[in-house]
Parts: structure tokens; C-alpha cells; sequence
């Protein structure tokens, strides 16, 4: 696919940089829908401007993940009240970009394929992957009255120790021991189920509550 980027605001910058050396791979760029806003803009349009032949993924989850989950010009609030949403696609397109791709980011096939397609673009294209931050989301769901914790288990009899849980989607959740095996550490799981759609064998069963598992740990 080419080079993979992921800075705070620099990563398109550094890719147009890289793609400029670059005849053989198309440059691909990270970032996040909060950076976007607040130091990302001048890289895309620069991008863009100079033609450069780059791909970003714009990484869309509705909030400032990792400082804080604070609100940004997207979210439809302020610190002080609800307030209109300035969407992504509205700026990219009056940037004046024209290869805009858009899926659900747990969609992976799909997104898998856009990306594809974007990385074939000639010059800039942008793939927005949206999906809710689910640590944000699972967050807010335990402070609702009747809530039950739900995580994932395997199902041992479909289990081919294939480890595409561990080595290609490698959620925290997941961890392999010398012998192979994978125990599924529920204190981390948050329940969501984006795992179930990687294993190729499906042996990840969908989530349930905790209380329906014969013990807090499951072997893969």
C-alpha cells in the first residue's frame, strides 16, 4: 500500500514530504477527526494545493479521544451548550477535493475496500472511517440504570489458534501465551464486538454479560 503515517496535525505534511520521492507506493496519512480542526486543515490543503499523491484516512469518532474526550467543531457542542456541527466532508469539499470516500469504521470489509480504492486515486483522496469512541460510549452506558457488562468469549470447538485477533486486529483484550493459546482478559474487554467480524473461523462468540461466563478468563 505505501507509508503509513500518524502524527498530531503533521501527518499530512510529512506524507506530501515522502511522496515526493515516492513514484513506486501512494503515501497513506492518520488522523483524527479532533486534529482535523485543530492543527490538521493547512496540511490537507497544502496537500492538495501542490498536488501531492497522498491518501488520509480521517479517523471520525466525535470527540478529542485522547486528551479527554473534549468536544471539537464536529461534536455539536460547546463547553457551554449544544451548538451546530461543522461536518468533515463539508470542509473537504470546499477545499475543493474531490475523491471523498465515507464508511461506518467497524464496516471492515467495506472499509478494507474504500481504502483500496483510495490508495488507487491519483493525487489527494480522503477515506472518513466513523465510527463513536466506544471507551466514551461504554462510559456513558454504565451510568444507566440496569446496566450489565458484556464481553466476549470463544468458542473453543471452532478455535484453529489462527491468532488474527492477536497479530492483526491486537485489541489489548487478546493475549497469546507460549503455547499459542489466547485468554481473553474481560477486566479490558469493553464489549462492543468489533472483534467478532476478524476471526476468520469465527470462534469469537458475540458479546453477552459477564454472569453467563463459567469463569472470568476464556481460553482461545
Amino acid at each position: 500500500m505505501g507509508e503509513l503515517l500518524m502524527c498530531m496535525g503533521a501527518s499530512t505534511g510529512m506524507a506530501s514530504g515522502l511522496s515526493l520521492f515516492n513514484d513506486a507506493r501512494k503515501v497513506v496519512a492518520f488522523m483524527g477527526d479532533a486534529t482535523f480542526f485543530h492543527a490538521g486543515l493547512p496540511g490537507i490543503l497544502n496537500a492538495l494545493f501542490n498536488r501531492h499523491n497522498v491518501t488520509l484516512v480521517l479517523m471520525e469518532n466525535g470527540t478529542t479521544a485522547m486528551t479527554g474526550h473534549q468536544d471539537h467543531a464536529a461534536s455539536g457542542h460547546n463547553f457551554n451548550a449544544a451548538v451546530d456541527k461543522i461536518p468533515l466532508r463539508q470542509v473537504l469539499e470546499g477545499f475543493g477535493i474531490q475523491n471523498i470516500y465515507e464508511t461506518d469504521t467497524y464496516q471492515q470489509a467495506r472499509l478494507k475496500e474504500i481504502v483500496g480504492q483510495a490508495v488507487a486515486d491519483e493525487g489527494l483522496s480522503v477515506v472518513i472511517a466513523r465510527h463513536p469512541c466506544m471507551l466514551k460510549f461504554m462510559r456513558q452506558q454504565k451510568k444507566k440504570s440496569g446496566y450489565q457488562q458484556r464481553v466476549v468469549a470463544i468458542d473453543d470447538s471452532k478455535c484453529r489458534q489462527i491468532h488474527a485477533c492477536v497479530e492483526e486486529f491486537a485489541c489489548p483484550t487478546f493475549t497469546r501465551d507460549r503455547e499459542g493459546q489466547v485468554t481473553i482478559n474481560h477486566d479490558l474487554c469493553i464489549g462492543d464486538g468489533s472483534c467478532v467480524q476478524t476471526c476468520p473461523v469465527k470462534a469469537i462468540a458475540a458479546p453477552r454479560p459477564l454472569e453467563q461466563l463459567p469463569s472470568k478468563k476464556t481460553r482461545e
